[in-house]
């Protein structure tokens, strides 16, 4: 690898339109820690939408369904963070499938 190739540029490998360069591996950490952010706070508020959405067919009492909701809406959130780190680990191998075994 010379000195060129290991001090490229993101925008220049960004904008190779031949696909010579990977961005794979330097967008995926970025990526993840969005999700690592974003999903929580979106977890919440869907979770207390499903909630303020359902506590009106509820008169009175204490309710299971109610105590479901949020209980099931971080599993669904904590499943979906789970599903997309295995997504991004998944294209990040092929990407190093692909550099391992392309012609030099």
């Amino acid at each position: 690898m010379s000195n060129e190739e290991s001090t490229s540029n993101f925008f220049t490998d960004l904008l190779d339109y031949k696909f010579r360069k990977y961005i794979t591996r330097r967008v995926a950490s970025i990526v993840y820690l969005g999700y690592l952010i974003f999903l929580p706070i979106l977890t919440v508020i869907l979770t207390y939408a499903a909630y303020r959405y359902a506590q009106p067919n509820y008169e009175e009492g204490f309710h299971w369904q109610l105590l479901a909701i949020w209980i099931a809406g971080p599993i669904v959130g904590l499943f979906v963070l789970i599903y997309t780190r295995i997504l991004i680990e998944l294209n990040i191998a092929v990407v190093n499938i692909a550099e391992n075994t392309e012609s030099r």
